[in-house]
């Protein structure tokens, strides 16, 4: 049996077909990577096709917070940051909401999390691949081999939070 599948969402178009069956969780899981496309600034104004739903999600994409920058120190305190994913998160949170990128790299995120001194333990590096494998799926998408970016639940979470 063939699966077809096309979605369009503003500047975001996916179109897929094949023999590989797409279940309930694996649209799911697609969408949720969609959202996360409107994080990145050039999709978000829409390019071309800036209709009603693309600026929505284009003032949906600009963080709150983006008129104060904090140092991670100051994001792991305001998310009071204990554990090495609560750390993480935090981290990803530095680069994502203040840091402009819509997507991180491993190296990045444990870089990031090594910058918070008051918080960081040598543990944490060694934990780091579990810590991914708990929170993808869960707070972070995982874009590639190794490159993630923050679901766009947990982005809005920790946008109000931060603000």
């Amino acid at each position: 049996m063939t699966a077809k599948v096309r979605i369009k969402a503003g500047p975001v178009e996916f179109e897929y077909e094949g023999e590989t069956e797409l279940g309930v969780a694996d649209i799911k899981d697609l969408f949720t990577h969609i959202e996360t496309l409107f994080k990145v600034p050039f999709l978000a104004e829409g390019g071309d096709s800036h209709t009603a739903s693309s600026q929505h999600n284009s003032e949906q994409a600009v963080p709150k917070t983006s008129n104060q920058k904090l140092h991670i120190n100051s994001i792991a305190k305001k998310l009071a940051a204990k554990t090495g994913p609560q750390l993480a998160e935090a981290a990803a949170a530095a680069l994502q909401i203040y840091g402009g990128k819509s997507t991180f790299s491993r190296g990045e995120l444990l870089e990031e999390m090594k910058g918070a001194s008051l918080y960081y333990k040598n543990s944490m590096s060694g934990n780091l691949s579990s810590t991914l494998s708990t929170m993808v799926g869960t707070r972070f998408n995982q874009i590639g081999n190794g490159v993630y970016s923050l679901t766009a639940e947990a982005l809005e979470d920790l946008e109000s939070k931060l603000a």
